[in-house]
């Protein structure tokens, strides 16, 4: 028998975790109330088939699968559904899930599981189009597709590389722009040399998407709870036993849907091969079209720049403006602060136009990287009975959805290890040095910020 138990080790500082509220965010406060879900009794034993720790993208779309295949499923939140990165991130339902570019996961896995990676990433998208659709959810879907915009001259080439590689292994058509034709289409920022419009997914409201996927698997007959934070869990070869203070879950397999809000040792395995960085987001006042004008953005499509520690953006469909990017390197409220200034300051420099526009709401948050900079799903290592789906690389929106879907198809026998392909059924090594992975980060992004700015 293998047991992982508390004291729950994490990377940051509690304030990165704290769970008895929402974060302060515009996607939370303009979602509305999500149904209430119950409260885990203190004390006593919970049945289940399956038991799923975390309630955002990949465990309530793993939960949904599951459950209308016939299985009992619990999901057991620390906090509230949503409350996590699958509340805080920006909206982008689009391609994405690694670092890797799909020329080098060809070079490491062969050209056919780089074209099985793409195809899961469209895949990934079109399910997300489809619940939309099907739940005639209105989750403020805009956007035909995204622009990457190169935010230095040097950096258009890679555009054309980048446009060759979408051909080549997705099969996905996209345009360049230079920076006069962006700025006729309402893309003005400064700084841009270019553009490269890739023709695949759309923007939306994370919250109200979430709250879309809660209400489906509450119809479905999923048990959900909240406030019921998972502190150890025993892997007994024929079942697996949680507890959460005095109450303990009894299942036949359990999953990890934790993402980048894991705790190192639950299970144990997870220790060392994760990276959790922050990422913050600010959204602006509704601005009048004369401010629209002024700046000469006027566009509603998402957008992010090429540089290594990006910005992402786009106009809502309120009017507002939302821009973030990455760089925060601690979760306390004196590095909180910094962060939120430098990215106020990165938001001036790209927008001058809005240097006086107010700024409504800022949060942050943590988004997943994995020492192979893939996503994984599946079996964890040596332990039949638990599996995972996590390392979204910052574009969980899609992927999470998808991969939790698709984990769930593994459980039931209705997907292999081969369906997922190697570039997610394998396993992530553990990172060198683990215990020194947010002092070598200080390292790297003041490395990435050098070649952002220099290079």
């Amino acid at each position: 028998m293998s047991r992982f138990a508390s004291p729950l080790h994490r990377l940051y500082e509690p304030g990165a975790y704290q769970t008895t509220e929402l974060p302060s965010s515009f996607w939370a406060d303009s979602v509305g109330t999500l149904p209430a879900c119950q409260a885990l009794s203190a004390s006593g034993t919970l049945k289940t088939d399956i038991a799923i720790i975390g309630g955002g993208y990949t465990g309530l779309s793993a939960a949904l699968h599951l459950a209308q295949s016939g299985r009992s499923v619990s999901v057991f939140e620390a906090s509230r559904p949503g409350w996590g990165a699958s509340g805080r991130n920006g909206g982008f339902c689009c391609l994405g899930g690694s670092m890797q570019s799909w020329a080098g996961l060809a070079k490491q896995f062969g050209n056919n599981a780089s074209r099985q990676f793409a195809q899961h990433q469209l895949a990934a998208i079109n399910l997300v189009d489809h619940r939309v659709s099907d739940w005639q959810a209105d989750v403020d879907r805009h956007s035909d597709g995204e622009m990457v915009l190169a935010h230095k001259a040097g950096r258009v080439r890679d555009l054309h590389a980048e446009a060759h590689e979408l051909a080549h292994f997705a099969d996905i058509k996209s345009t360049f722009h230079t920076a006069e034709s962006l700025q006729e289409q309402g893309m003005n920022a400064h700084g841009i040399a270019g553009g490269l419009h890739v023709k695949a997914g759309f923007g939306l409201h994370p919250f109200k998407y979430l709250a879309a996927l809660h209400k489906a698997c509450l119809a479905a007959g999923v048990q959900i709870f909240e406030q019921a934070e998972i502190q150890r869990i025993d892997d007994n070869g024929d079942t697996v036993t949680l507890t959460s203070d005095d109450c303990r879950i009894i299942a036949e397999n359990a999953i990890i849907a934790t993402n980048g809000y894991s705790a190192e040792n639950l299970p144990g395995w997870l220790a060392g091969r994760l990276l959790p960085v922050i990422s913050g987001i600010l959204v602006t006042r509704p601005l009048n079209d004369s401010e629209w004008r002024e700046q000469g953005w006027t566009s509603d499509m998402m957008a992010y720049d090429t540089r290594v520690l990006l910005h992402y953006f786009r106009k809502l469909p309120d009017g507002r403006f939302m821009f973030g990017g990455r760089g925060g390197l601690n979760a306390t409220q004196e590095g909180q602060q910094k962060a939120r200034a430098t990215l106020i300051d990165e938001f001036h420099t790209m927008f001058p136009a809005w240097r006086d526009i107010n700024i409504t709401h800022h949060w942050n948050g943590l988004a997943c990287l994995s020492q192979s900079l893939r996503p994984f799903v599946g079996q964890i290592p040596g332990h039949p009975r638990l599996w995972t789906s996590l390392a979204y690389h910052g574009n969980g929106v899609a992927m999470a959805s998808y991969a939790g879907d698709l984990l769930a198809r593994r459980i039931t026998g209705d997907a292999t290890a081969a369906d997922v392909g190697p570039v997610m059924a394998v396993p992530p090594k553990r990172f060198p040095l683990a215990g020194l992975r947010r002092q070598y980060r200080w390292l790297a992004y003041a490395a990435y910020g050098f070649r952002d700015r220099f290079l």
